[in-house]
C-alpha cells in the first residue's frame, strides 16, 4: 500500500493543483473530505482529480480503501506543493523557463483545438456531405451484436446456457460467471474474420434475441447471446458520424492551422533581420538531462 500511495502521488503531481495553486468550482452542498491548513478538499475536487488518472490506476479509486489512499495522496501533494513554494523554487531560473514552456504548450494546444472544433470542415453539414460522397467505402459487411460468457469447464457453461434459455437475465449471469471464474464480454457489433470459426458460425447462425451454446473453441466453452443482426450495407449516419469526424480531424486541423497562421502573418508586422547561421549548432544536452 505504501508503494501504491507514492505512485499515486507521482501521478497527481502532473495534474494542476486545485488547492494551493488555484480555486476549483465549488457547489453549495459539496461534501468536504479534508481541510489542509484551512483549504478544503471537496468531493467534486476529488472526482475531478480522479478523472485525470491513467486507466490502470483509476479502478483503485473506486474501492473504499483506494479512495482513502487517493485522498491521502492529494493531501501529501498539497503539502509538498506548499513546501516547494515556501522554498521559493518557482523563482529559480530553470523552473521559470519550464513553467513558461508549459504555459505556451497549454495555450497553443487549447487554441488549435478550439480552431479545429469550430472549423466548417467538422460541421454537421460537412460530415453528412462526406457520408453521402463516400457511401461505397463506408459500407460494412454482415454484423451481429453479441455478448458472451466463457468457461474452461463445459459443465459450467451448460448450466449458464440452461439458465439463459429459461429467461434468467444475461447481465446477472455475466456477473455470476465472473465470480465463478469465468470470463465475460460485450463484444458489440462484430463482423466475420476476427474470431474463431466455431464462434462466428454460432453467432451468425443464431437468430436475433437468442441464446446459443455452449460453443467450443480453443479458449473453452462459450455461451452467446445474440442481441441484434444487421445485413451488409451502409450503416446509418449517426452510427459512423464519430468515425468520419476522426478520419477528417487531422486534415481539418492542418487546414485550420495553416489558415490561422496565414491570416495572422498578413495582419502582423514582421521584419526579418538576418538568417540563422548554418555553421552553428545547438549545444547538445548533457547525459541524463542534467543542466
Amino acid at each position: 500500500m505504501r508503494k501504491l500511495t507514492w505512485a499515486v502521488v507521482l501521478v497527481t503531481v502532473a495534474v494542476p493543483c486545485l488547492f494551493a495553486c488555484g480555486s476549483a468550482e465549488k457547489k453549495e452542498k459539496d461534501v468536504v473530505l479534508a481541510v489542509v491548513d484551512g483549504d478544503r478538499i471537496t468531493e467534486s475536487m476529488f472526482r475531478k482529480e480522479a478523472e485525470n488518472l491513467p486507466p490502470y490506476i483509476r479502478p483503485i479509486v473506486e474501492t473504499q480503501a483506494g479512495r482513502k489512499q487517493f485522498l491521502d495522496s492529494l493531501i501529501s501533494r498539497d503539502l509538498l506543493m506548499r513546501e516547494a513554494l515556501r522554498r521559493g523554487l518557482e523563482r529559480q531560473r530553470s523552473v521559470r523557463e519550464r513553467l513558461e514552456q508549459a504555459r505556451k504548450s497549454i495555450l497553443l494546444e487549447t487554441l488549435l483545438r478550439e480552431v479545429a472544433e469550430n472549423s466548417p470542415g467538422l460541421s454537421e453539414e460537412a460530415l453528412r456531405k462526406y457520408y453521402e460522397q463516400n457511401r461505397e467505402s463506408l459500407k460494412e459487411g454482415e454484423r451481429v451484436r453479441v455478448r458472451h460468457i466463457l468457461f474452461k469447464d463445459e459443465r459450467q457453461a451448460e448450466e449458464v446456457a440452461d439458465k439463459a434459455r429459461k429467461g434468467y437475465p444475461f447481465e446477472e449471469l455475466m456477473t455470476e460467471a465472473e465470480a465463478a471464474g469465468g470470463t465475460t464480454a460485450d463484444l458489440g457489433l462484430i463482423e466475420r474474420g476476427g474470431y474463431d470459426k466455431e464462434f462466428e458460425e454460432a453467432a451468425f447462425g443464431a437468430g436475433e434475441n437468442s441464446i446459443t451454446g455452449p460453443v467450443k473453441t480453443v479458449y473453452g466453452y462459450h455461451v452467446l447471446q445474440v442481441l441484434e443482426k444487421r445485413p451488409a450495407g451502409l450503416p446509418p449516419f449517426e452510427e459512423v458520424r464519430g468515425k468520419i469526424a476522426a478520419d477528417l480531424r487531422e486534415a481539418v486541423q492542418r487546414e485550420a492551422f495553416e489558415n490561422l497562421v496565414d491570416g495572422l502573418k498578413k495582419r502582423a508586422e514582421i521584419r526579418l533581420e538576418g538568417n540563422p547561421s548554418a555553421g552553428e549548432h545547438l549545444p547538445a544536452k548533457p547525459p541524463g538531462g542534467a543542466k
